[in-house]
């Protein structure tokens, strides 16, 4: 997968993490400020953070593969979710060209 690809981090304990693919290398996976994907009766949200209860990165975060599954490209709305939260960008809804 390309730098810069937003993806899905999918870990052995079933939780998912969104975030821009920075490296990828024998060892670990380095994420620009990934986020927790919570689901709730509401639809699915992200987490400030990669955790419930930890200080949110502010920059790059390394997963150590030993945890990691699989990672897979985000489907657009996520990461166009991911990015809005990021960069305080508003991205247009689906459909809706400017």
């Amino acid at each position: 997968m390309k730098n810069g690809t937003i993806v899905t981090l999918v870990m052995i304990n079933g939780a998912e993490i969104i975030g821009k693919l920075v490296k990828d290398d024998f060892t670990k996976i380095t994420l620009y400020r990934p986020r927790m994907v919570q689901a709730s009766q509401q639809g699915v949200g992200l987490v400030n953070g990669v955790c419930m209860t930890g200080k949110e990165p502010e920059g790059d975060f390394d997963f150590n593969k030993t945890g990691v599954m699989f990672m897979i490209e985000t489907i657009k709305e996520l990461a166009d979710g991911w990015t809005s939260q990021t960069s305080g960008i508003a991205l247009p809804p689906k459909g809706i060209v400017g």
